[in-house]
């Protein structure tokens, strides 16, 4: 006779990135605390555009699976319309603004490095400093230390921290 075995429910989470090296660097704090959870935890990629096409391809990407919770995190150089922002509430998708400006400019601050003025600048300065793509979640592990995350008062790392720790 064939025993039966308990399935437990794991919650659902879907976390959107901007564009691939949002998604990358999701992954990596994905690897480091993601583990016994008790949730299942979906990382997409929005292929970059406006914050509107960004919003409506979560919206797409989501909207056949009941996902327990969403989330966004994207760019903040460029300003989100309250009608963009009410298309996500509606969804249920939680937007994270990478601050300042970027994904770049955020983990710059956290290395406690100077912030350039515009997000270009900030990828410049980022990127040669990874060991690897800014695409490849494996380029974060040498700069950004889990002892790094987890000193931050950055309230953005914070909060995807909790996020993916399911707390």
């Amino acid at each position: 006779m064939a025993r039966r075995t308990k399935r437990t429910l794991l919650s659902t989470l879907v976390i959107l990135g901007e564009g691939a090296c949002e998604k990358a660097f999701l992954s990596y704090i994905k690897d480091l605390y993601a583990k016994n959870t008790g949730q299942k935890i979906t990382l997409q990629s929005a292929d970059g555009g406006s914050p509107e096409d960004i919003i409506k391809t979560a919206i797409k990407k989501s909207r056949d699976i009941a996902y327990d919770r969403k989330f966004i995190l994207m760019d903040s150089d460029i300003a989100i319309n309250d009608t963009t922002i009410a298309l996500a509430k509606e969804a249920n998708i939680n937007i994270i603004l990478s601050e300042p400006l970027c994904l770049e400019g955020m983990l710059l601050k956290l290395l406690e490095q100077k912030i350039p003025n515009s997000s270009q600048k900030c990828k410049s300065l980022l990127h040669p400093q990874l060991d690897g793509k800014a695409t490849d979640k494996n380029s974060y592990k040498k700069l950004i230390t889990i002892e790094i995350l987890e000193q931050s008062d950055i309230e953005q790392i914070t909060l995807l921290l909790n996020i993916i720790k399911n707390l």
